[in-house]
C-alpha cells in the first residue's frame, strides 16, 4: 500500500519540511545561498533548489565542486519516500490510510495489482 500512496507521500513529506536545506556554493566560490533541493536532471544537468519558498533553476555547472558531488551522490542514491515521509507527522497518518474503491454506491476495500494513472486524496474536516 505504501507503493499506492507514492504520489501524496511525496508531496506530504516536502510540505512537512522533511527535506533539509543546505548552503549551495558558487563555481568560483565567490557566493553562497540557503536552499532545498527539489530536483536534479543527470542528463540535462539542470537542478532547481527551492529559495526561500520559490523554485530556482540553474545548470549544475553554476555550483561548486562539492555541490556537483553532493548531486550526483543524491542522484545515484535510491529514496524511499514512504520510509521518510512516516518520520513527519502528516506521513504517519498517510501510511496508515485504507485504499477504496466505489462498487456501485458501495465502498470496498482494495488493493492494487499496479500503479494507478490517478491520485485522488480526499480530506474531510468538520467543525
Amino acid at each position: 500500500m505504501k507503493k499506492n500512496i507514492l504520489i501524496v507521500l511525496t508531496v506530504t513529506f516536502l510540505l512537512a519540511g522533511g527535506v533539509q536545506a543546505r548552503t549551495w556554493t558558487s563555481s568560483d566560490g565567490a557566493k553562497t545561498f540557503e536552499g532545498t533541493l527539489r530536483s536534479y536532471n543527470a542528463e540535462t544537468g539542470q537542478v532547481t533548489v527551492v529559495v526561500n519558498g520559490r523554485p530556482l533553476s540553474f545548470e549544475k555547472d553554476k555550483l561548486s565542486a562539492d555541490d556537483i558531488k553532493f548531486l550526483e551522490e543524491e542522484a545515484a542514491t535510491p529514496v524511499d519516500l514512504a520510509e521518510e515521509a512516516s518520520k513527519t507527522v502528516v506521513g504517519a497518518q498517510m501510511v496508515k490510510a485504507k485504499l477504496n474503491r466505489l462498487d456501485g454506491e458501495r465502498y470496498k476495500k482494495a488493493e492494487l495489482a499496479k500503479a494507478p494513472e490517478y491520485y485522488i486524496l480526499y480530506y474531510s474536516a468538520s467543525w
